[in-house]
Order: C-alpha cells, then sequence, then structure tokens
C-alpha cells in the first residue's frame, strides 16, 4: 500500500511539474501584437514581401506648377548728380505652369524603420513667373518729377530627372502618409525669356542657369483602392539648390526677383503581378548561408 501510494504522489508531482512548465511557455494572446508584432510593419500597406505583386512596378505623376513670390515689393533707390533721386520697385507675381512625370517605384525587400521604398521618374515641368518694375524721379524736394514703369513675364520648360527615398507612416490598412526626401535635375530646354517690355534696371537683374541640381522634399496622403494599386496625392518643394550655387536658396532668379516653385501632384502606383509559374525564392538566416558557402569551399 505504501508503495503505491509513493508512486501516485510521484505521477501527481510529474503532472503538476508539466502543467508549470507549459504554463510557463505559454500564454494566452490577447493583443493585436502578441499575435502579429509590430502592426507598422507586418501589416504594411504594400505588403513587402509576401502577396499577389511584386515590390516594383510603374509611377505615373503630374499636376499644377505654381512659383511662391515675396508679398511686399523689394524697393530701393538711387542719388543721382547729388539732387535728384531715383527711387523704384520690383514686384514679382506668381504663375500657373503644369508638369508630368513617368517612372517605377521599388519596395524594399523587408521592413525598415526609415525608408520603405524608393522612386524615381523623368519628367518635363513648365515653371514661370512675372514682374512688374515702377520708379520715379524726385528732386531735392522730394517733388515727383517724372515716373516710368516696365514688365517681364516668363515661363521656362525643364527636362528633369529626380530619385526619392520614403517613409511611410501606416493610418490604417488603407491610408497612409508619404514622406520623402530626394533628388533632382534639372534642364531648360524651352522659354527662357529675358525681354523686358518698358523701364527696367539691368544692374539688378540675375538669370538661373540652364542646369539646375537640388535637394527636395515630397509629402503625400496616400490610399489604396485595391491591392497593388495607390494613389498619393502630394506636393515636391525644394530645399536647397546645390547647383548654381546661389546661396543655397532653392528660389529660381529671374529678371530681379526670385520664384519659389513648388508641384502640386498626383502620383499613381501600379505594382506588377507576380509569374504564378515561378516559384518564390526560399528565405534563410545567416546561420544557414555561412553553412552554404562552408560546403560549396570543400
Amino acid at each position: 500500500m505504501k508503495k503505491h501510494l509513493v508512486v501516485l504522489l510521484a505521477l501527481t508531482c510529474a503532472v503538476g511539474s508539466s502543467s508549470v512548465a507549459q504554463s510557463g511557455s505559454y500564454r494566452n494572446k490577447t493583443k493585436k501584437k502578441q499575435f502579429y508584432g509590430n502592426q507598422r510593419l507586418h501589416q504594411p500597406l504594400y505588403k513587402w514581401v509576401t502577396g499577389p505583386h511584386q515590390r516594383h512596378g510603374i509611377q505615373l505623376s503630374f499636376g499644377p506648377t505654381y512659383t511662391f513670390t515675396r508679398i511686399n515689393p523689394i524697393t530701393g533707390e538711387i542719388r543721382i548728380n547729388g539732387d535728384s533721386l531715383f527711387r523704384y520697385s520690383h514686384e514679382a507675381k506668381s504663375r500657373i505652369g503644369i508638369f508630368i512625370e513617368l517612372g517605377m517605384v521599388h519596395i524594399t525587400k523587408r521592413p525598415r524603420k526609415l525608408i520603405q521604398y524608393y522612386d524615381w521618374g523623368i519628367g518635363y515641368k513648365h515653371i514661370g513667373g512675372r514682374e512688374l518694375f515702377e520708379s520715379g524721379l524726385y528732386d531735392d524736394r522730394d517733388t515727383l518729377i517724372s515716373n516710368v514703369s516696365g514688365e517681364g513675364e516668363f515661363y521656362n520648360g525643364y527636362l528633369y530627372g529626380r530619385f526619392t527615398a520614403h517613409n511611410v507612416f501606416q493610418i490604417n490598412p488603407y491610408t497612409f502618409l508619404d514622406n520623402g526626401l530626394g533628388i533632382n535635375l534639372d534642364y531648360a530646354m524651352v522659354g527662357m525669356n529675358q525681354n523686358y517690355d518698358g523701364t527696367y534696371l539691368p544692374q539688378t537683374q540675375k538669370f538661373q542657369g540652364n542646369l539646375i541640381g537640388q535637394l527636395h522634399y515630397d509629402f503625400g496622403f496616400g490610399f489604396k483602392p485595391k491591392e497593388g494599386f495607390f494613389i498619393i496625392p502630394g506636393v515636391q518643394l525644394p530645399l536647397l539648390t546645390a547647383y548654381e550655387w546661389n546661396g543655397g536658396t532653392p528660389s529660381i532668379h529671374w529678371f530681379s526677383s526670385k520664384y519659389y516653385p513648388a508641384l502640386f501632384k498626383v502620383k499613381f502606383v501600379w505594382l506588377f503581378k507576380k509569374d504564378p509559374n515561378r516559384c518564390p525564392p526560399v528565405e534563410t538566416n545567416e546561420d544557414d548561408r555561412k553553412r552554404a558557402n562552408e560546403f560549396m569551399n570543400r
């Protein structure tokens, strides 16, 4: 009888220990993070690795351009013969243009914290501006003797190439915020009007060169109407002009004024579909790759 009690007690302890071990290795998953991990990375909008589409696709962007200018005119004065004063002002005006771009999108192979995808494109943009010149000649009593005026306007057409790296902040499975930082290289092909109607001051004029190299910022609000297709309305703004160097200002110098160009755009993205007959790649870890290399080098 004692032997039976000892065996029963031992079995009870073993079962209890097994239950404790199992309870230590398994916990009820009550939160989404416990099931899926980081929601932003493991439920990505683009389905970074899996899904019926590839990580590459075509992007088409187009929309209006607009040049922002100073609110107040630039004013100055020139003393003439000691008793006369020439006062003038240059007032820059904005103009609306248009741009269109075609390129590709490449999604990173694995979820990243900073860069989720990058894209590039080749396009054409039309950027314009207008300037009004007013001047007056005053005597030593500050009486207006005469006044003259002039006007100049331009539209420059640029062929450009662009590359941008993007960070995506997902709001929900169908909408996201898109922040991008990139570079663009523009070359002026048409327009470039430097003629002025009426009077102007040549000593205050400066014209941007044909080639422009810039750092730009891209912001958009995107949404996914269906799998593998995205629409991203947004704006692209220049941050710094590296060439030609004018103190780094991102504005375009034309006539006697500066014009800050902004691209308001809608970007459409179509991801390529995967080949159903192609075998998917096998994911391996670093240890497996090392063992494979050692075996190949024997």
